[in-house]
């Protein structure tokens, strides 16, 4: 395992140490990285593919500070860092590059990177778009995929499962607030809702979502169809409590 960066609430300051943990022996060790580093952050998000950790967003400050000052700094650009010799390297992208962010998710699905939500404190703005970029040709892309989207979030949490990604959860302002309360912790709401983005869906799938798409007539189906189709569409919600002291 892997960790890079962060916050450090006791000191106030930022870093962008790499540790590595031996998951066999529970032994840390510091990793000495050499050359250009990628900027001090929190709320960043980290995937591998390959020999490859690749690096996306967060939040920092102005460069010549280790500290949380007013002024919140948003990168856009993708760091990887070479786990064969423990080497930052920017990388060149082009394509539709996605504005800084922090608290999005990130995740890898055949062999591509993909970030989804988020927040931009400068922007006052929350996210529900998604990204891709590809490794091979370093190019971000704008992704629509069809269907309902989820509401603007940050802190939401993302897995993959098979051809299909899992999403839950996640904070956005309060309807009724301005924008100037984005980040204002007792102004937000929890979601406790959950979506799919099935990248493989089925000819099952796509036919269930036709019928509700197109009001179909349901009576005639099988009850078991019925079923699929109400357990697909029927809203899931859980009940949350927001702890008076999160952040992020």
């Amino acid at each position: 395992m892997i960790v890079f960066g962060g916050y450090e609430e006791e000191t106030d300051a930022f870093g962008r140490s790499v540790y590595c943990l031996n998951l066999d022996t529970k032994h840390w060790t510091y990793i000495n990285i050499t050359g250009e580093e990628p900027s001090l952050r929190d709320f960043h998000t980290t995937v591998c593919i390959g020999d490859r950790m690749y690096l996306f967003g967060g939040r920092g400050t102005l460069p010549s500070s280790w500290y949380i000052t007013p002024q919140e700094r948003y990168c856009n650009q993708l760091w990887y860092l070479d786990l064969n010799n423990f080497v930052w390297r920017r990388v060149p992208v082009s394509g539709d590059i996605p504005p800084g962010r922090r608290s999005h998710s990130a995740f890898v699905y055949k062999e591509k990177m993909y970030i989804f939500g988020g927040y931009n404190s400068v922007q006052e703005q929350h996210f529900n778009d998604m990204y891709q970029f590809d490794p091979e040709t370093s190019v971000w892309k704008k992704l629509n995929p069809p269907g309902k989207r989820p509401c603007e979030r940050r802190r939401q949490a993302c897995v993959t499962v098979g051809d299909r990604v899992f999403l839950f959860g996640g904070t956005s302002p309060e309807p009724s607030r301005s924008s100037h309360d984005q980040d204002v912790d007792d102004k937000l709401m929890d979601h406790s809702d959950m979506y799919v983005l099935d990248f493989n869906p089925s000819l099952k799938t796509l036919c269930m979502i036709a019928v509700r798409k197109y009001k179909l007539d349901e009576s005639v189906l099988p009850h078991i169809l019925k079923m699929d189709i109400m357990n697909m569409f029927t809203p899931n919600k859980i009940t949350v409590n927001r702890p008076n002291n999160s952040a992020g």
